[in-house]
């Protein structure tokens, strides 16, 4: 099923008592396929089974004892996104299933955006930014509260539903030291688009409108966007439960 994620990769310094061990999984799996782990990569056969063979006769650990994570590494740091809970109890990665929830679009801007392409007809995008801006772009929005109440209905509900939903992610990202690497990737949503459309994947920067036609108090326009918005991407959700129907069959 088509997917999106919302990820948090923690600065491998700041993982405490398990540092040693995170440190020695990326060495380990750098040297094992060449680099760092790839959200789109895929185990083929038994080669997972061949990892974690070699990963526990490296570590001295039993396949119990495993803890997986993605990784990246930026300026000679690594940064790690764990399959489990961080010491505040806060998972590192969210999913969504056929489309991106508008309130993670609203965490970044338009320049933090990068297209991937490749010869064989996959692309992909994704947004990158810190915990410290994915915070500062919620605060952003902070005196829209009060203007979206002389909006009307629906406009008005969906906006007090994207700022709850935000309210719930701020507090998410309040677990994670801010100097953490935040990724929105939109994973495999738009595979049934063709490669040369992503660049035109504009979502954050109509989002960045709507605020701007909020303040301004232009209600009507920014609905009206608003909906245009809505209705791209009930197409796109659409088009991807189409296909997963299709390719059940």
């Amino acid at each position: 099923m088509p997917s999106c994620y919302l990820q948090v990769y923690e600065n491998i310094k700041n993982t405490g008592v398990d540092q040693k061990y995170w440190e020695e999984y990326t060495s380990f799996y750098e040297q094992f396929w060449g680099g760092p782990t790839s959200p789109y990569g895929l185990w083929f056969g038994n080669e997972y089974s061949a990892f974690e063979e070699s990963l526990c006769d490296h570590m001295q650990i039993q396949k119990k004892d495993i803890k997986q994570c993605l990784f990246i590494k930026e300026n000679d740091e690594y940064y790690i996104c764990p399959s489990e809970e961080n010491s505040k109890n806060k998972l590192y990665s969210f999913l969504v299933n056929n489309v991106v929830p508008l309130h993670w679009l609203l965490l970044f801007t338009e320049e933090q955006k990068k297209v991937f392409k490749t010869h064989w007809g996959f692309g992909a995008i994704h947004y990158a930014s810190t915990v410290k801006g994915g915070l500062e772009m919620i605060k952003d929005g902070d005196d829209l509260k009060a203007l979206i109440n002389d909006m009307e209905n629906p406009a008005k509900q969906t906006f007090v539903k994207i700022f709850d939903e935000l309210s719930i992610t701020a507090n998410w990202l309040s677990g994670f030291k801010t100097d953490s690497i935040l990724i929105l990737n939109y994973g495999d949503l738009l595979a049934n688009l063709p490669p040369a459309s992503l660049d035109k994947e504009d979502s954050v920067s109509i989002l960045s409108d709507i605020k701007i036609l909020i303040r301004e108090k232009s209600f009507s326009d920014s609905e009206k966007l608003l909906n245009f918005l809505i209705e791209r991407w009930l197409k796109i959700e659409f088009s991807n439960k189409k296909s997963e129907s299709l390719s059940a069959n």
